[in-house]
């Protein structure tokens, strides 16, 4: 059975490397920055009227971005370029944006195929290898999940740093979990950091996880982190200046030149509470999208009550963290990243997670599976139907497809467009994927999980259709009452399918009715399925008549 796990995380890689996204100011940042850096230039003047997502400092404009991907897909680019297979940009002469739609999707594409999906791959295989060491038999599930049911495919199929970084980050934990060299593990840690600055912050979490070994993970850190300082020394003459610090926010070729634009260090602000719990629990929230994640929740206990507490705190400390400093963007488009398919910047976070899934599966897998498969299936959507949107409106995906109107694909090189032919190899490797992942991950199936699973999938319907209207209430009045209603939804429906209390029942009018419109009601009845199920668990714990 061993070929079927190679089968499964083989097909999840190719579905990766089919479609062919549209561009936008994140790719063609990465992709002008490596064509510079190809041509010897740590500025990127040529290609500025291409990208909005680049800074101007010196008279000079800078891709908005860590150098170290760029670094590593410039041998890349020269190699095609050698054999003739770098496309010609259209519109060249143009301003932005009508110079940025000039850059053809094929450039993007096969830059991410080196700089995105083989370090994808890598990704896949440690974590399975983690999750088979913590609960053999899971590795191959975990890993699907993760490729197939998070941020991690769309973003594997974007020339976007976050799935790299989450390789290298996760790739330092697994050196220290493993025991091995700490400057490694620092070393990787700090190769992250280069790759994309905000993963200082797992950095450093990882630096208090290797707390015996914290010198030398902080010297590998110091080596890793080399890319940054080169970068610094060439572009700037210091190896302690970023471009980060000259951040234009307005489009085209660098816009208004808005140094600590709101303050504090590259658009960030005073908290605002209210976009952590968004990035959560609106439409394009990370748990909404994705509930398989929401089990990583009793993943994190299950570690703890095994023995792995330095790792469960680990995952814990890191998800509170993660989703907490979004709080301190100005508002919700920056905090999950732009107009993308959810909070790309709680991509690193995901293998973490992952992780965390392992006992899940062997303790609950019909619960993981239902979660899964509505997990999986909403990023495959997603990712097909081209995952970058132009509003917050995910139904767009939907009528996309309604439509046959995909994401172009490799396929659609040979002239066949972009239409079901196009697509449908991406959806087989997607169902060879998933068959093959279940074929080899068999555990017995309880009659309690069964329940939970149907309780799990009713949760999910409650605070998919429930929560991401609370908040939308809320930023129309100006109030977050809806975005204590949804915290407290998730409370009631997590209590609920935990323990299976019935009194979880309360929620569905959340799923079935307009009830989430009005912010205090909802509130109210999130506090009574609670209050029903306190009285109850008290009830039970009392002690009987003498």
């Amino acid at each position: 059975m061993r070929w079927l796990g190679i089968v499964a995380l083989g097909a999840v890689v190719l579905a990766w490397a089919l479609p062919m996204q549209s561009v936008g100011c994140g790719q063609n940042a990465h992709y002008a920055a490596t064509r510079s850096f190809a041509a010897g230039r740590p500025n990127i003047d040529r290609y500025a009227p291409q990208t909005c997502d680049l800074v101007r400092r010196g008279g000079h404009y800078y891709a908005a971005k860590g150098p170290a991907l760029d670094f590593w897909s410039a041998p890349w680019y020269l190699a095609l370029r050698t054999v003739h297979l770098v496309p010609r940009d259209s519109n060249v002469g143009m301003r932005y944006p009508a110079a940025m739609a000039g850059v053809p999707l094929r450039a993007i594409w096969q830059i991410g195929l080196w700089a995105v999906v083989l370090p994808g791959a890598i990704l896949l295989l440690l974590v399975r290898r983690l999750a088979d060491r913590v609960e053999p038999g899971t590795g191959v599930a975990v890993a699907v999940v993760l490729g197939l049911g998070t941020l991690v495919l769309p973003f594997s199929t974007l020339l976007f740093a976050h799935v790299p970084a989450a390789l290298l980050a996760f790739a330092s934990f697994a050196a220290l979990f493993r025991n091995r060299s700490a400057v490694l593990a620092g070393a990787c840690a700090g190769l992250a950091v280069a790759t994309d600055l905000p993963l200082l912050v797992i950095a450093a979490a990882l630096l208090v996880y290797a707390w015996r070994r914290a010198p030398r993970f902080a010297l590998g850190a110091l080596l890793g982190a080399a890319p940054l300082y080169a970068f610094g020394i060439w572009a700037f003459g210091s190896p302690f200046r970023l471009a980060y610090s000259g951040a234009a926010i307005d489009p085209g070729a660098g816009g208004v030149e808005q140094a600590h634009v709101h303050g504090l260090f590259f658009t960030l602000t005073s908290p605002h509470p209210h976009l952590a719990v968004e990035v959560l629990l609106s439409k394009r929230g990370l748990l909404t999208l994705s509930p398989v994640l929401a089990a990583a929740a009793a993943g994190v206990v299950l570690l703890w009550r095994r023995g792995l507490r330095a790792e469960a705190a680990l995952i814990a400390a890191l998800t509170v963290v993660e989703v907490g400093w979004h709080a301190f963007r100005p508002d919700y488009e920056l905090a999950l990243g732009g107009w993308v398919p959810g909070p790309r910047f709680l991509v690193p976070l995901l293998p973490f997670l992952a992780f965390a899934l392992a006992p899940v599966v062997r303790r609950a897998p019909a619960t993981f599976a239902a979660l899964a498969a509505i997990s999986v299936g909403a990023m495959v959507v997603a990712t097909s139907a081209e995952p970058l949107l132009s509003s917050d409106d995910t139904h767009h995906w939907i009528a996309r497809i309604a439509d046959g109107n995909f994401a172009a694909t490799a396929l659609s090189l040979a002239g066949i467009g972009h239409g079901w032919l196009a697509i449908l190899p991406f959806y087989a490797l997607v169902l060879v994927a998933v068959a093959s992942a279940a074929a080899v991950t068999r555990f017995p199936v309880t009659r309690r999980d069964l329940v939970t699973a149907v309780a799990a999938v009713l949760a999910w319907l409650v605070l998919e259709h429930g929560a991401p209207e609370l908040l939308r209430v809320d930023d129309l009045v100006r109030q977050s009452w809806g975005a204590v209603a949804a915290l407290l939804l998730v409370a009631a429906a997590s209590w609920a399918v935990a323990r299976l209390r019935p009194e979880g029942l309360l929620l569905l009018p959340f799923a079935f009715l307009a009830f989430d419109r009005h912010t205090k009601w909802a509130l109210l009845l999130a506090v009574a399925a609670l209050a029903a199920m306190a009285v109850r668990a008290r009830l039970r714990a009392a002690p009987g008549p003498a």
